[in-house]
């Protein structure tokens, strides 16, 4: 899906993994107020629902409820809203009635918000879990804008291993340049810490950027950044001009049906923005 948002150019994508009859992901995009984000469900499902999808439901219809003028709030209250939307859907979640034996559900979200504020176009973004916001500006490297809820974080704060051995393992493309203990903390690389629905998070992280022309943002799942490394990804966009989300699902799929070192078949899903004002 492709539309234009003012000064901004959203397409996403979605690719349900193969054996599944319902993508655990969910893909949100409000294109008339701004209001974007992946979720990806961790277990378990509230009457055939899943939780990723009523997460972003609930976030959503909370969202299009606000006054018109809510939507030109400062930074910190923008921020703010963007932690009360994700503790609204928490607090959803895990108001659930399920049976004693199913496992809690819940979900990962990368959630952002495009604003232009006297001219100056901003994005705001918070998340909780695995699903990642990437920023790329020209002439400068891809930049994360947000850090995992999941193992390799979670190393790093243990002193298991230092920031740049995480980088190096979770990046790596050939197996060989893994050691056996490396190996052990690569195929843990899908675990997250905490998640919307858990309620075990103890702060949302959220962030402010200000926008210049040509920036290009990523929402993605874990099935893209699973499969494809981060110089993978930053190549894609260098290269694609059009249906940039389609093209980074689509690779990630084939990676993820290939006999590959990384290879994870999975739900994937992205969302790209290209900031490009008149």
């Amino acid at each position: 899906m492709s539309l234009q948002l003012n000064h901004f150019l959203i397409d996403s994508a979605n690719q349900m993994h193969e054996q599944r009859s319902q993508s655990e992901d969910y893909v949100l995009v409000n294109g008339e107020r701004g209001l974007l984000g992946v979720f990806d469900s961790v277990g378990g499902r509230d009457r055939n629902l899943l939780v990723s999808h009523l997460a972003a439901m609930t976030i959503s219809s909370a969202f299009e409820a606000l006054p018109e003028t809510d939507c030109q709030l400062g930074h910190t209250e923008r921020e703010a809203l963007l932690q009360q939307l994700i503790h609204l859907a928490d607090t959803t979640i895990a108001s659930l009635t399920l049976p004693p034996e199913q496992r809690r559900p819940a979900t990962t979200v990368a959630l952002g918000i495009l604003s232009v504020l006297k001219s100056q176009a901003f994005f705001y973004l918070a998340h909780i879990g695995d699903s990642r916001i990437y920023l790329l500006r020209n002439g400068q490297p891809l930049q994360r804008l947000t850090e995992d809820h999941g193992y390799f974080s979670f190393a790093i704060q243990q002193g298991y291993l230092s920031r740049d051995e995480s980088w190096r393992i979770e990046q790596a493309r050939n197996a060989h340049d893994l050691s056996p203990c490396d190996k052990e903390h690569f195929e843990k690389r899908n675990k997250i810490t905490c998640a919307v629905g858990w309620s075990d998070f103890s702060s949302i992280p959220t962030r402010c950027v200000a926008l210049q022309p040509g920036d290009r943002i990523v929402f993605c799942t874990d099935g893209v950044h699973d499969n494809l490394t981060d110089q993978e990804i930053e190549e894609i966009l260098l290269t694609s001009e059009a249906c940039t989300a389609r093209n980074l699902v689509a690779a990630a799929y084939h990676r993820s049906q290939q006999p590959d070192f990384r290879a994870k078949p999975d739900d994937i899903s992205a969302i790209h923005v290209l900031y490009q004002p008149c």
